[in-house]
């Protein structure tokens, strides 16, 4: 599939974005911007997202991975640190284990990629919905369901729905023990999307691994908290 991409500079070190579900590769314009003069940057829109091809039948998380793979290869990219965010770590947690990918360093930003807690309220709402769902196909009743679900579920089409659905019910924490990179994870206390005990998780499982905590940020800290993002992707990178 075709891929839009931004390349900038010729040093023989490469930084890869990977963005975040529903982003694009803009998200990482301000670090791509601070790195490029001592590094060659790769800002990369998803498949499905920003101004790259959609999607024309389900992917799965590998399939997003062997994408950005494929590219790799064809700009003969052998050897990548990679930072990325959210739905991104996903695909940066599988290429860094199980493709033939030279993987130097890794920044995971609000991480996705562990399946969520599940609590008493949550537990209902997902058996509401299954009921009235089934009570909508038996024709007893007829509800709208399309209040359920994330925003991000709502506001996709159906190709994107069932890929929305495979990439969050991918578990990949038995990955993470396969990660030899050393890796950089920052989060944002108040970080509701992938909480706080997300990446005190990775940061267990990821050997080679560092955990900083942004206060009093959320799941966007590294668009908040910009500058101080800057410097601890940079001072990591560079030691």
């Amino acid at each position: 599939m075709k891929l839009n991409y931004i390349l900038n500079g010729s040093k023989d070190e490469t930084v890869l974005f990977l963005h975040g579900w529903g982003a694009d590769l803009n998200s990482f314009n301000f670090f791509s911007n601070k790195l490029k003069t001592n590094y060659q940057t790769l800002q990369v829109d998803f498949c499905g997202f920003g101004k790259s091809e959609k999607l024309d039948f389900v992917f799965t998380v590998f399939d997003y991975a062997c994408e950005i793979y494929k590219l790799l290869k064809q700009l003969n990219i052998n050897k990548v640190s990679i930072v990325a965010h959210s739905f991104g770590v996903r695909v940066a947690i599988l290429l860094s284990t199980i493709f033939n990918l030279k993987i130097n360093k890794l920044v995971f930003i609000g991480g996705a990629g562990i399946k969520p807690r599940f609590n008493i309220i949550k537990t209902f709402k997902i058996y509401k919905y299954k009921t009235l769902k089934t009570l909508n196909k038996l024709k007893i009743f007829r509800f709208n369901l399309n209040k359920f679900g994330s925003f991000d579920y709502k506001n996709l089409n159906e190709t994107m729905k069932k890929t929305f659905v495979n990439v969050v019910n991918f578990d990949e924490k038995h990955f993470l023990k396969l990660i030899n990179a050393k890796t950089l994870l920052i989060w944002g206390s108040a970080d509701h999307e992938t909480p706080l005990y997300m990446g005190k998780t990775m940061h267990k499982k990821i050997r080679k691994s560092k955990l900083v905590v942004v206060k009093n940020a959320g799941h966007f800290c590294f668009l908040t908290h910009a500058n101080f993002v800057n410097f601890q992707i940079e001072n990591f990178l560079e030691n």
